[in-house]
């Protein structure tokens, strides 16, 4: 049985500011790319969930990389089968921004 996607808030306002950022900087070649890797990288998640590298002592939450400039963290709820959408990381960004979503 596959699991759920459970998009936070967060989770699709920071997948908003990345198309924001490629429409701003780039083409729409690359927002479909982005768009076509989220969708591929989302289903993997759901026959897959722990794909992804653990982030801290906490094993539920996880981190993957979407692009080389953007991961993805998510927490694993084993009992309900479901996946929460966190964040999506800009990689360029200050590593110990990431710190506060590993719990």
């Amino acid at each position: 049985m596959s699991y759920s996607i459970i998009w936070s808030p967060k989770a699709y306002l920071t997948f908003q500011d990345r198309i924001y950022y490629l429409e701003r900087n780039w083409t729409q070649r690359e927002i479909n790319n982005f768009t076509i890797r989220v969708k591929e990288y989302l289903e993997l998640l759901k026959k897959e969930p722990l794909i992804g590298t653990p982030t801290g002592r906490r094993k539920t939450v996880r981190i993957g990389l979407i692009i080389k400039e953007v991961s993805i963290i998510y927490r694993v709820k084993p009992v309900k089968k479901e996946i929460e959408l966190l964040v999506f990381f800009d990689n360029r960004q200050d590593p110990k921004k990431i710190s506060k979503y590993k719990t």
